[in-house]
């Protein structure tokens, strides 16, 4: 009797036989990987599923023949176009990556992160990036580590910091080869 077997990846349903029972095999549609169960009858009741085998193998070719499509996705559900995963149809926004569909909605987040307290630079920030602008790299990949809104102020900060650095040290330079050639 073939064993039944829907992949947790791609929804496929597939069938096998019976010698696949217990083992490991890759989807045939999304190479994702697949645990063929035991037949219920064979089970033994104190043991819930069977010991799978660490070798993966390939479901036979009469198995991939029996293979359905998934089903289709409700009409209450859709794929997120930015990561893909099942969200439901008229969300505004993705509760897995975070990706907004609704642009007043999308306007309103990004007001809220403007004028949110913690996204402002403090003092100490602020005196990290300009007095010790190496320091403050290190300060504003912390902080974009932990996904704070400090952090791209932080290195806008720093690039303009070394930026006016750079140029002030270019101006004396010049200044001082003029200098020395008796231009001044």
């Amino acid at each position: 009797m073939p064993i039944t077997v829907t992949c947790p990846s791609c929804g496929v349903t597939l069938k096998t036989s019976d010698s696949a029972a217990g083992k490991k095999a890759k989807c045939p549609k999304c190479q994702g990987p697949i645990v063929v169960p035991m037949p219920r009858a064979e089970l033994d009741p104190i043991e819930e599923a069977p010991p799978a085998d660490d070798a993966w193998g390939d479901f036979d070719q009469e198995s991939e023949i029996t293979a359905s499509t998934p089903a289709a996705p409700s009409a209450d559900r859709k794929p997120c176009p930015a990561c893909g995963e099942m969200i439901h149809a008229n969300a505004a926004k993705c509760r897995f990556c975070g990706e907004f569909f609704d642009a007043e909605l999308a306007k309103a987040e990004k007001r809220k992160l403007k004028n949110d307290p913690d996204a402002k630079l403090g003092v100490f920030d602020w005196i990290v990036a300009i007095l010790c602008p190496m320091i403050g790299c290190i300060v504003a990949i912390v902080y974009s580590t932990q996904r704070s809104p400090k952090a791209k102020k932080m290195f806008t900060v720093i690039a303009v910091v070394m930026l006016i650095s750079f140029l002030f040290n270019l101006l004396i330079g010049v200044l001082a080869a003029l200098n020395e050639n008796g231009g001044l």
